[in-house]
């Protein structure tokens, strides 16, 4: 390894001439500022953190509003370059990186803020600044529509189909309406009532218990088997009751069993709360972001479930791995497929999206951090003024103006 530069007392980090010539620039280790630099900053559009924009930049988002408080602070200007492939980058044979990561390693930019993850490989072949956020790895799932509709004011309704329960009002109309007109033409539901009028003479009324409010009240007594006051005496409304009673018998059983075995069902649905729930069952497949930072987590870890979601994950086809946050998002909300992705973008699509939840806590705790060309002078300074960013609640200013002040 060569020599970078001399240390001094009076100016620092002093670099050589041949590290100097690679960076065109020389900062000391004490420095406040940056003394006017145009630096060049490569990003990769990723919601909310870059997007494109009409104003003077031409993007806006997190990392753009995070590279402006930086550039005043520091007193640097900036030109943004736009990755070409819209990748963060895999390592070919050779050790070569493609996207984000091989544009900062064969040094065509000075730094690239964006999501860009902090992990092993990368940091082997690239600096990053201390983190400017933290995060995990988190599962995303649509809920489903049978989840909202648990808790439903009709649930007790679903036991019987829609067309029962039109048959079954039908027939307490028909009966209700057959048991006063049979009891109408019937003389033995009539009988003789007497009356005093105003003049204290006796006076005999003719009547008919079964009116029309009596014979629905009959009807209703006895489909919820509380019986009624009024009580048939003809023949011809005896045998309408006693069918009424023997229709309402089947209708109340059948009801029961289908709403105990509709509960029995429902509880016996295990929900997905955790990623074991995830691995243990078939149905639902899971993905991750193609050659991202999740991807090669689940390629490189030794922990056993992990390794067995990798195995799944690889043998699945079609693949369950997507080219975009958004297609995972789109394809989890197409129903049995759960999105693995990154804390902080998960949460940004959840305020969005009332359809989406989170599943378990997070499987692994990383960082977004500032990413530069190896052994870039620019580190020390820019981890300094994260920190002082993060002191100041800059940076939970920004995440809350984009995340939540943004969501409506």
């Amino acid at each position: 390894m060569g020599r970078f530069g001399n240390w001094s007392e009076e100016r620092g980090w002093k670099f050589n001439n041949e590290f100097a010539n690679r960076w065109e620039f020389e900062i000391d280790s004490d420095a406040e500022t940056l003394d006017g630099l145009k630096l060049r900053v490569v990003v990769l559009l990723e919601e909310p953190f870059v997007l494109r924009a009409e104003n003077s930049i031409g993007y806006e988002g997190f990392c753009i509003d995070l590279l402006i408080e930086m550039s005043q602070i520091l007193k640097f200007t900036f030109s943004i370059i736009e990755v070409s492939d819209g990748t963060y980058g895999i390592e070919d044979e050779s050790g070569r990186w493609s996207g984000l990561i091989g544009v900062l390693q064969r040094h065509e930019a000075d730094l690239s803020v964006s999501a860009v993850t902090i992990t092993y490989s990368r940091a082997e072949v690239i600096d990053f600044t201390l983190p400017f956020m933290h995060l995990g790895i988190s599962v995303l799932l649509a809920k489903s529509a049978e989840d909202e509709q648990k808790s439903g004011l009709f649930t007790f309704l679903e036991p019987l189909s829609f067309s029962v329960w039109i048959s079954l009002v039908g027939s307490y109309l028909l009966v209700s309406c057959t048991m006063w007109l049979l009891a109408k033409f019937s003389p033995y539901e009539w009988y003789d009532v007497q009356q005093i009028d105003s003049r204290d003479r006796s006076i005999d009324e003719h009547k008919n218990q079964f009116n029309i409010l009596n014979s629905l009240w009959f009807a209703v007594g006895s489909l919820m088997q509380q019986g009624s006051d009024v009580i048939p005496r003809a023949a011809a409304t005896r045998i309408v009751a006693v069918v009424w009673w023997m229709y309402t018998l089947i209708m109340i059983s059948s009801y029961t069993a289908q709403l105990a075995a509709f509960l029995t069902v429902e509880r016996m649905t295990t929900p997905i709360e955790s990623t074991a729930d995830l691995v243990s069952q078939q149905k639902i497949k899971y993905g991750t972001l193609s050659n991202g930072s999740t991807m090669n987590f689940f390629r490189e870890s030794k922990i056993p479930i992990y390794e067995r979601m990798w195995s799944v994950m690889q043998s699945t086809t079609p693949t369950v791995f997507v080219n975009s946050s958004r297609e995972g998002i789109a394809r989890a909300k197409a129903g049995n497929y759960a999105y693995l992705m990154e804390s902080s973008m998960l949460e940004y699509y959840m305020e969005r999206d009332c359809q989406l939840q989170r599943i378990g806590g997070l499987l692994d705790s990383k960082g977004y951090g500032i990413a530069l060309p190896k052994g870039s002078p620019l580190r020390d300074i820019l981890s300094r003024t994260v920190l002082r960013l993060q002191e100041r609640t800059i940076l939970e200013a920004l995440k809350n103006k984009w995340w939540k002040d943004k969501s409506g």
